[in-house]
């Protein structure tokens, strides 16, 4: 009995039963794909990277193997496809995380004492299959795409750049008093870009006009979002603007709404510069007009990036050689008065035969904050920066 027969026979069945489309005899395609033998085609991708990193928050520090840092997991996806007629398409699309032997977030350098060894070069697992999009959807040339179940949100990837890369978990060492203490600020929660990232929706994406495009989408949970998008190129410029608003309303009891914004610059020698904003604004008991809640309310978190890169791409023969600088900042995202900071500076090398890349990167991550224990009672602290040096590979299929 051939597995691989097997394999492929199943998942094209899975696919094209969700699209409720005949089923007939599974075979591969001269383009690899696989079909049903009508209009229907499978395509399955995805990607595995892995990472080896050294960090140090000032007073531990560890060498480790682990997945891959920020916006590079290691997933598969399955994308099913037919014509409904020369202007219509239909299909599925479903994509999920791979389990994971080491995550980047998962690092910890030490236990409750900064430097004590205790759990030195500890890292966790993720054994578990992580849903990351699960929608139908139908596409006309002329009025546009509906998209329905969990995806992206219609204001996703329209804000700043993410200050968060490789060393996720590791924990700012607070110095304020003589002798450092852990601290509970965290570089993957004491950074943030606001994306709303994806959700269980039903989303319109426009056709483009002029370059100009828009999406919104409503979510099961009540609450909604738009995005609007332009791309045009003037002489060697390219421009690429986008802004998203989401209205959280009716889906939080705490947040009011979530405002995006970025530009990008890219000229045709291959340098880009790309400038990045967004805000949330609290409701309620927790907005900074209660007195109720966090001694005074809660300030508006933000956050802003600004990315300079340069494209080679002919530096050397296997593939385009990228480099990049990139500088954010956010502000109360875990509690008020907290600024942080990261700086990282990447070098990628793709590899064009294989579909695969390198990235040799280095971050330092800074963060101050007041803690306030009475109204007008402010105590400044201090933490140690957190350094970063990692090389990342990733493979695509």
């Amino acid at each position: 009995m051939n597995i691989k027969t097997i394999l492929k026979s199943s998942v094209a069945a899975s696919a094209l039963f969700a699209l409720a489309a005949p089923v007939s005899t599974t075979a591969m395609a001269a383009d690899d794909t696989f079909s049903s033998g009508a209009s229907t085609k499978l395509v399955m991708s995805g990607q595995i990277s892995r990472a080896i990193m050294h960090a140090d928050d000032g007073n531990s520090s560890d060498t480790f193997f682990t997945g891959p840092g920020g916006g590079g997991a290691t997933r598969i996806r399955w994308i099913a496809s037919g014509t409904l007629s020369d202007s219509t398409t239909a299909g599925a699309t479903a994509e999920l995380n791979m389990p994971e032997d080491n995550t980047d977030s998962g690092v910890k350098l030490h236990t409750t004492t900064p430097g004590d060894g205790g759990t030195g070069g500890a890292v966790t697992s993720d054994d578990t299959w992580d849903l990351r999009h699960q929608y139908v959807w139908v596409n006309h040339k002329t009025m546009g795409k509906i998209s329905l179940g969990n995806t992206s949100t219609a204001s996703e990837g329209t804000g700043p750049n993410s200050g968060r890369n490789h060393g996720r978990g590791i924990i700012f060492v607070d110095t304020t008093a003589a002798a450092p203490v852990t601290s509970a600020n965290v570089v993957n929660s004491t950074f943030s870009d606001l994306d709303l990232a994806r959700k269980n929706l039903i989303r319109y994406d426009s056709p483009t006009f002029g370059g100009a495009s828009f999406k919104v989408a409503k979510w099961d949970t009540g609450g909604f979002d738009t995005g609007l998008s332009y791309a045009g190129k003037f002489g060697a410029v390219a421009v690429a603007a986008k802004a998203g608003y989401s209205n959280e309303q009716a889906a939080s009891a705490s947040i009011n709404f979530t405002a995006l914004g970025s530009l990008s610059l890219t000229h045709d020698s291959g340098l880009s510069i790309k400038g990045g904003l967004s805000k949330r604004n609290y409701s309620g008991a927790a907005s900074k007009t209660s007195t109720a809640s966090q001694l005074g309310g809660r300030d508006d978190p933000h956050a802003y990036s600004i990315a300079l890169g340069y494209n080679v791409p002919k530096l050397v023969s296997v593939g385009a050689t990228k480099f990049d600088f990139t500088w954010q900042n956010t502000n109360n995202a875990t509690r008020n008065d907290t600024e942080a900071e990261s700086f990282y500076l990447n070098a990628t090398q793709k590899f064009d035969a294989i579909g695969a890349s390198m990235r040799l990167s280095y971050q330092k991550y800074a963060l101050e904050s007041t803690n306030v224990t009475t109204v007008g009672t402010d105590v400044k602290k201090t933490f140690d920066d957190i350094d970063v040096i990692a090389l990342q590979t990733t493979f695509n299929f």
